[in-house]
């Protein structure tokens, strides 16, 4: 007789998994067809060690704003890039139910790229049929130079309007022991703000009224200060400047001042939840970042 894998083992197999973000309609009623279906794993490690073939709480959450009256507002009839897309959820429910004029989902790990593309395929998005809004997956490396004039060559979509990415400040791995319950943790990788803050900057010159929606669940509320203080120039942030990849890059600079203003859309209860279903032991918050000016402590009251 087979035993029952274990854990650790159950964690690393993919399952179709189907997200619903219903509509209140007028009657008070619910319609329930804006539904995204994905193969995704419990949790796997990528060629990164990153876990971006899982949709976490954080995109769920922003996936619920963007649905609503006022983020459909914002993304309707825009060119949308997504930052970390993981699963692609975010990137193809605006594709598939809010009426955007082009999506790319974008990711620094290939293999993360190509099960994007898989789950494209899954709801009917052609990454080919031109004659439809442009839906595309492509990698896109953090730190690294957005150049203007292949932008359109290199994504097949012209500079983007609104940048959405989610738990993209600070890095999530998974700790497999096969005799220790499956644990994962929040990390905080001292490169990662100042190459997300360095990609920012390069798609605000790209673009001077773009607007970024960033949803993060505040695990460690030090690391999204930080990255708050990085994008705003501001000289209580942890100013560094670091090669990589042969790309200097600068945090905590004049061309990162950025302005920042909380999102008012709270999470719903969990038990109040009618799709789609995710954790509010842990704070999840929206930040919407445009390019300007920004004064005093994003923090303080």
């Amino acid at each position: 007789m087979s035993s029952l894998p274990s854990e650790a083992e159950s964690a690393l197999q993919k399952a179709y998994v189907t997200y619903a973000f219903p509509r209140n309609l007028a009657d008070d009623s619910i319609e329930d067809d804006r539904t995204v279906t994905l193969l995704e794993a419990r949790s796997v490690i990528s060629s990164l060690g990153t876990t971006g073939l899982r949709t976490w709480e954080a995109a769920l959450f922003l996936g619920s704003y963007v649905a609503s009256e006022d983020g459909q507002m914002l993304i309707r009839g825009k060119k949308v890039l997504e930052l970390g897309a993981g699963t692609g959820m975010l990137s193809i429910l605006s594709a598939k139910h809010l009426e955007t004029s082009g999506i790319v989902a974008t990711d620094g790990d290939e293999a993360v790229v190509d099960a994007i593309k898989t789950n494209f395929f899954l709801n009917g998005l052609d990454i080919d049929d031109s004659s439809k809004s442009v839906v595309r997956a492509a990698a896109l490396k953090w730190g690294r130079p957005v150049n203007a004039t292949t932008f359109a060559e290199d994504y097949g979509m012209g500079v983007p309007d609104v940048l959405l990415g989610a738990d993209v400040v600070s890095s999530t791995i998974l700790l497999i022991n096969p005799r220790l319950p499956l644990t994962r943790w929040q990390t905080y990788d001292k490169l990662v703000i100042p190459r997300l803050v360095h990609t920012l900057s390069e798609f605000f010159v790209l673009n001077p009224a773009l607007e970024v929606l960033i949803a993060a669940t505040i695990r460690n509320e030090q690391t999204f200060e930080t990255f708050l203080n990085a994008c705003s120039g501001s000289s209580n942030s942890e100013t560094a400047a670091l090669r990589v990849d042969d790309v200097l890059l600068t945090c905590g600079v004049e061309r990162n001042k950025l302005e920042f203003a909380e999102v008012e859309f709270s999470p719903v209860p969990e038990q109040l939840q009618d799709g789609p279903f995710y954790p509010t032991s842990t704070p999840i918050q929206i930040w919407r970042v445009t390019k300007g000016q920004i004064s005093g402590d994003p923090f303080a009251f």
